[in-house]
């Protein structure tokens, strides 16, 4: 059991890795390569499920969570290919009308707090408009954005990767 999650463990690092280096490498490149990685990521995830699944029905006899998620997970994989790239056209504008009506709603709030405080919240005013403009160019500059965003979250999956690492070392030091 320890050496199947030592597997899934690594196998969450190659992927991480691999993934935050190209995309904050390539980011602009890079969109078709990481959704080919994502399916194929999630495909090896669900065969090695699979797998799981029926050597423990082997075992016992008895079906388990394991096939489930197996299968469904080679169903995500085939999903992936067809539909990612409609859904990360699609962050930029979503996000962008989020924070401009979060920065809406957050200057109303601000000027309703001072009517009954009587305190000009200067902070929030600067919070709101920052979000406004945020929304404001998320929704009216995408490409700019979404290569941005992208490249956090290549940062994100480097560190990540890392922390699998630290991770699968302090986990084999506890055999």
């Amino acid at each position: 059991m320890v050496k199947q999650f030592q597997l899934y463990r690594w196998l969450r690092f190659v992927f991480l890795a691999t993934a935050g280096i190209v995309i904050v490498l390539e980011p602009t490149k890079s969109l078709d390569f990481i959704i080919y990685l994502v399916s194929a990521y999630v495909a090896i995830y669900g065969v090695l499920a699979l797998f799981d699944g029926i050597s423990i029905r082997r075992k016992t006899g008895e079906n388990n969570i394991s096939l489930g998620f197996g299968i469904i997970a080679l169903i995500v994989a085939v999903l992936i290919l067809f539909v990612a790239k409609f859904l990360v056209s699609l962050v930029p504008p979503v996000l962008g009308i989020l924070l401009l009506a979060n920065g809406i709603n957050q200057f109303r709030d601000s000027h309703e707090t001072r009517k009954t405080v009587n305190v000009t919240p200067w902070l929030d005013y600067l919070y709101s408009a920052l979000l406004i403009i945020a929304g404001i160019v998320f929704i009216l500059n995408p490409s700019k954005t979404i290569i941005f965003l992208y490249q956090l979250f290549g940062v994100a999956l480097i560190v990540l990767a890392f922390f699998e690492i630290i991770n699968s070392r302090l986990y084999s030091n506890k055999k």
